[in-house]
């Protein structure tokens, strides 16, 4: 596990804020997924009131800059000793479809990151799809693709290339089974499974672990085919963490 140095100026880390969590009447506790730390939880004191140290606040769906100090003792939370926000990312907040595909995306991240376990990657991943969403209209793939390269850093990403049983790699282009409890593909040979995704969309989301990669000609994909693979994947997301994601329904609905 990384630790951070103790002085508060070299304990600067970007962070995304997962959850808020009032604590009497100023204080708040605040889940971050942090690059330099993974998922920490910390302890905002007069977070509601401090404008010197807290002079945004800790707004959902930021690129922050926090400042956090070691725990006083094994049992607590670290201190949140200042954080400045790098890039508000405003516009999601006023449009419903990013806003939903955002809220999905954090919630995903809490689930999923380690616990105080730097992984920069995925990250990488959380912070740069809320910049896309900050710039641009929400679409079905672009969802598809930012949680691909979320899962991929963890080892968590679905299976999309070769058969689960028999390892036969998927004919490109072409509707493939996915089962769902497993994680990934199923040939014909080997049984199927009661869930398709469409070939064109498999060949996204795993050009989107390629970033350097050149899209292929014609290779738009329909938004169609990636809104039915994405209630795949969190069907698949939902079998893996046990439990319902809310942003679901809300995303679905808009």
């Amino acid at each position: 596990m990384t630790r951070l140095p103790t002085d508060d100026r070299a304990a600067g880390t970007e962070a995304v804020v997962l959850r808020r969590i009032p604590f009497g009447e100023t204080d708040l506790v605040v889940h971050f997924a942090a690059r330099d730390l993974g998922r920490v939880a910390c302890f905002a004191r007069s977070a509601m009131r401090s404008r010197r140290r807290f002079p945004s606040g800790f707004p959902s769906f930021a690129l922050l800059e926090v400042h956090v100090g070691p725990p006083p003792r094994a049992d607590a939370m670290r201190p949140v000793l200042d954080a400045l926000v790098l890039r508000p990312n405003a516009a999601i907040a006023g449009d419903l479809p990013r806003f939903a595909a955002a809220g999905l995306i954090v919630e995903l991240a809490r689930e999923v990151l380690p616990e105080e376990q730097p992984e920069p990657q995925a990250f990488d991943a959380l912070a740069g799809y809320l910049v896309e969403l900050d710039e641009g209209p929400f679409d079905w793939g672009g969802l598809l693709a930012a949680e691909m390269r979320l899962l991929a850093p963890l080892g968590l990403a679905p299976r999309l290339g070769h058969c689960l049983s028999c390892n036969a790699p998927a004919p490109p282009r072409k509707a493939a089974f996915f089962d769902v409890p497993r994680g990934g593909i199923v040939c014909r040979k080997c049984g199927g499974a009661d869930r398709t995704i469409a070939g064109e969309v498999r060949a996204r989301m795993l050009a989107a672990l390629e970033p350097d990669a050149a899209p292929a000609p014609g290779s738009a994909v329909p938004d169609a085919a990636c809104r039915d693979a994405h209630r795949t994947m969190v069907a698949f997301l939902e079998h893996h963490v046990g439990r319902r994601f809310r942003s679901t329904r809300l995303l679905e609905e808009v």
